[in-house]
Protein backbone atom coordinates (compact mmCIF):
# COMPACT_ATOMS: atom_id res chain seq x y z
CA UNK A 1 0.00 0.00 0.00
CA UNK A 2 1.78 3.54 -1.01
CA UNK A 3 0.88 6.00 1.32
CA UNK A 4 0.36 9.55 -0.22
CA UNK A 5 2.07 12.64 1.33
CA UNK A 6 -0.60 15.24 2.06
CA UNK A 7 0.07 18.79 -0.53
CA UNK A 8 -1.61 20.83 2.59
CA UNK A 9 0.67 22.73 4.56
CA UNK A 10 1.67 21.85 7.92
CA UNK A 11 -0.18 25.09 9.28
CA UNK A 12 -3.27 24.32 7.61
CA UNK A 13 -3.06 20.48 9.09
CA UNK A 14 -2.66 21.82 12.55
CA UNK A 15 -6.08 24.46 11.34
CA UNK A 16 -8.01 21.53 10.48
CA UNK A 17 -7.12 19.61 14.20
CA UNK A 18 -8.21 22.27 15.92
CA UNK A 19 -11.25 22.89 13.83
CA UNK A 20 -12.30 19.18 14.46
CA UNK A 21 -11.29 19.28 17.81
CA UNK A 22 -13.99 21.95 18.74
CA UNK A 23 -16.74 19.77 16.70
CA UNK A 24 -15.92 17.13 19.09
CA UNK A 25 -16.47 19.15 21.66
CA UNK A 26 -19.99 20.61 20.40
CA UNK A 27 -20.94 17.29 19.67
CA UNK A 28 -22.65 16.49 22.78
CA UNK A 29 -26.17 18.38 23.24
CA UNK A 30 -25.82 18.53 26.54
CA UNK A 31 -22.90 20.81 26.25
CA UNK A 32 -24.89 23.22 23.67
CA UNK A 33 -27.60 23.39 25.55
CA UNK A 34 -25.62 24.33 28.26
CA UNK A 35 -23.72 26.98 26.04
CA UNK A 36 -27.54 28.42 25.18
CA UNK A 37 -27.85 29.10 28.67
CA UNK A 38 -25.01 30.55 29.58
CA UNK A 39 -24.78 32.82 26.43
CA UNK A 40 -28.18 34.97 27.89
CA UNK A 41 -26.43 35.09 31.67
CA UNK A 42 -24.21 34.03 34.17
CA UNK A 43 -25.28 30.75 35.55
CA UNK A 44 -24.30 28.39 38.94
CA UNK A 45 -23.72 24.80 37.89
CA UNK A 46 -26.79 24.08 39.81
CA UNK A 47 -28.94 26.26 37.90
CA UNK A 48 -27.79 24.79 34.41
CA UNK A 49 -28.49 21.07 35.91
CA UNK A 50 -31.99 21.83 36.75
CA UNK A 51 -32.69 23.94 33.56
CA UNK A 52 -31.23 20.67 31.31
CA UNK A 53 -32.25 18.02 33.63
CA UNK A 54 -28.85 16.60 34.05
CA UNK A 55 -27.01 15.28 37.36
CA UNK A 56 -24.93 18.36 39.03
CA UNK A 57 -21.65 15.92 38.79
CA UNK A 58 -22.55 15.62 34.96
CA UNK A 59 -23.03 18.96 34.52
CA UNK A 60 -19.74 19.68 36.31
CA UNK A 61 -17.98 17.46 33.62
CA UNK A 62 -19.69 19.48 30.72
CA UNK A 63 -18.81 22.54 32.05
CA UNK A 64 -14.84 21.62 33.17
CA UNK A 65 -14.42 20.36 28.72
CA UNK A 66 -15.88 23.85 27.85
CA UNK A 67 -14.04 25.51 30.36
CA UNK A 68 -10.85 23.54 28.95
CA UNK A 69 -11.96 24.61 25.48
CA UNK A 70 -12.14 28.21 25.86
CA UNK A 71 -15.57 28.65 25.65
CA UNK A 72 -16.89 28.87 29.21
CA UNK A 73 -15.42 30.71 31.84
CA UNK A 74 -16.23 30.62 35.61
CA UNK A 75 -16.40 33.72 38.35
CA UNK A 76 -16.24 32.81 41.99
CA UNK A 77 -19.34 34.84 44.24
CA UNK A 78 -19.11 34.03 47.78
CA UNK A 79 -19.80 30.65 47.82
CA UNK A 80 -20.94 30.05 44.22
CA UNK A 81 -19.12 29.72 40.62
CA UNK A 82 -20.95 31.71 38.33
CA UNK A 83 -20.43 30.03 34.66
CA UNK A 84 -20.31 32.10 31.60
CA UNK A 85 -19.55 32.20 27.94
CA UNK A 86 -15.87 33.24 27.11
CA UNK A 87 -16.14 36.72 25.18
CA UNK A 88 -13.20 35.50 22.58
CA UNK A 89 -13.33 34.66 18.63
CA UNK A 90 -15.06 31.61 18.73
CA UNK A 91 -18.01 32.27 20.89
CA UNK A 92 -18.45 35.75 18.84
CA UNK A 93 -17.98 34.11 15.23
CA UNK A 94 -20.41 30.85 16.36
CA UNK A 95 -23.09 29.99 14.67
CA UNK A 96 -24.34 27.58 17.36
CA UNK A 97 -25.32 30.89 19.51
CA UNK A 98 -27.05 32.20 16.83
CA UNK A 99 -29.47 29.54 16.56
CA UNK A 100 -30.93 29.28 19.69
CA UNK A 101 -34.56 27.75 19.82
CA UNK A 102 -37.07 30.20 20.91
CA UNK A 103 -38.39 27.20 23.44
CA UNK A 104 -34.86 27.42 24.68
CA UNK A 105 -35.19 31.06 24.81
CA UNK A 106 -38.36 30.92 26.77
CA UNK A 107 -36.85 28.02 29.42
CA UNK A 108 -34.13 30.21 30.06
CA UNK A 109 -36.40 33.16 31.17
CA UNK A 110 -38.10 30.67 33.34
CA UNK A 111 -35.31 29.25 35.38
Amino acid sequence: MMIMKSHLSEEIQIAAERQAAFFRVLSNSQRVMILWLIAERAQTASEIALATGSSLATTGHHLRILEFNDLVESRREQNDSYYYLADNKITRDCLVFKSKPKEMLMKINLV
